[in-house]
């Protein structure tokens, strides 16, 4: 990127706040990011010191193997990392600084990734860190001088106050619950109960519907703690590696559970949040439960399978529409561009066999 450091600043700090309110994306700012260093690969992304795990939750100039690489195994064995758990909150640094670069080249991580990806060094900087997982912004270079990677670690410095500012406002949105009951009410108007659960198999939220399953105490329960319990072994067993895995996405998995006077239908399905939500809560699988014997609605009846076949991204889309969003606004709550947004409400329409915004809510609404 051509200019002076302070123009640098400006247009970076521009992108930022375009992809916060959907002017542009998350992606355009990485790339614009990577154009500042040689040869550079730049990445969003999240480590647990703790669990020595983590993932490149976003990245740019990075091929699809070398992310996967580094999610599969080079994130337990980054050198970087330890010190990089204790760096201040904001404050931009070069490679060095976090290990000695003679130490470094002695590292499998240097020898079998640094150098295979084309780089040699990098600058990163902690934007948020919370419970033991850090979420970091990092840039990898083929530049090995320290005096020009220490500019780059200045401008992360100078960009890390917009970034966490745009994060805390995301994080603010995400936690308004009106925000979420329009999704569950959604699965209300058509009879079907909806689960969120998180990481640790805490229930975040669940619909009226799922209220009264949960209340007959058969199969599924609810701990003191607020924690799911499943009588099922198979729907237990899957609903814990879809949460065990933060960046693997997953098929849909349905399960048909008898009960003494009727039967459920549990599909689990993994949500694939925005990557700052992702990182703030955790992997959220949401349990859709319809019941098999009880008819829910004589003109829905025929619906409902179809409305199993939606994906987590567009059950999204459905429940913003159905909540009197516009599509735009759909687009830029879900962190998605208006044409991706526009590509689901089609997949829909098609599913669910209707041809307006107008005709989805009619269908799906009481």
């Amino acid at each position: 990127m051509p200019g002076s450091p302070h123009a640098k600043l400006n247009i970076l700090t521009d992108l930022i706040y375009g992809a916060l309110f959907g002017e542009t994306s998350w992606q355009a700012f990485l790339d614009a990011l990577t154009a500042t260093m040689p040869d550079a690969k730049s990445t969003l992304f999240f480590h647990d010191v703790v669990a020595r795990t983590g993932g490149l939750s976003l990245s740019s100039g990075f091929a699809e193997k070398e992310s996967e690489a580094y999610n599969r195994h080079y994130a337990a064995i980054n050198p970087w990392m330890p010190r990089a758990a204790t760096r201040p909150i904001g404050l931009g640094v070069i490679a060095d600084q976090m290990l000695p670069r003679e130490q470094l080249l002695k590292t499998e991580f240097y020898s079998d990734y640094i150098r295979w990806i084309g780089c040699e060094s990098s600058v990163g900087v902690t934007i948020m860190r919370e419970r033991g997982r850090s979420f970091n912004l990092s840039m990898l270079t083929s530049s090995s001088d320290p005096d020009l990677n220490r500019g780059n670690a200045e401008l992360l410095t100078d960009l890390a106050p917009h970034l966490r500012r745009a994060f805390d406002f995301i994080r603010r949105e995400h936690s308004n619950p009106h925000n979420n009951e329009n999704g569950l009410a959604l699965f209300d108007a058509i009879g079907v109960g909806i689960v969120y659960i998180g990481e640790d198999q805490t229930i975040r939220s669940l619909n009226n519907a799922a209220e009264r399953i949960v209340a007959e105490g058969e199969t599924i329960g609810v701990t003191s703690t607020g924690r799911i319990v499943i009588d099922d072994r198979e729907l237990a067993s899957r609903l814990s590696v879809l949460l065990r895995n933060r960046l693997q996405a997953a098929s849909p998995a349905s399960t048909l559970i008898r009960m003494k006077n009727t039967g459920f239908k549990c599909t689990l399905v993994k949500m694939q949040s925005d990557f700052i939500t992702q990182f703030l809560e955790g992997p959220t699988v949401a349990m859709i439960i319809e019941r098999t014997s009880v008819p829910l609605r004589p003109d829905l009846n025929d619906a409902l399978p179809r409305i199993d076949q939606l994906t987590a991204a567009e059950m999204r889309i459905a429940a913003g529409i159905a909540a009197g969003l516009s599509l735009r606004e759909v687009a830029r709550t879900n962190d998605v561009s208006y044409e991706t947004a526009r590509s689901h409400l089609k997949n829909i329409y098609s599913k669910l066999g209707v041809n307006s915004q107008v005709a989805l809510v009619r269908r799906l609404m009481p």
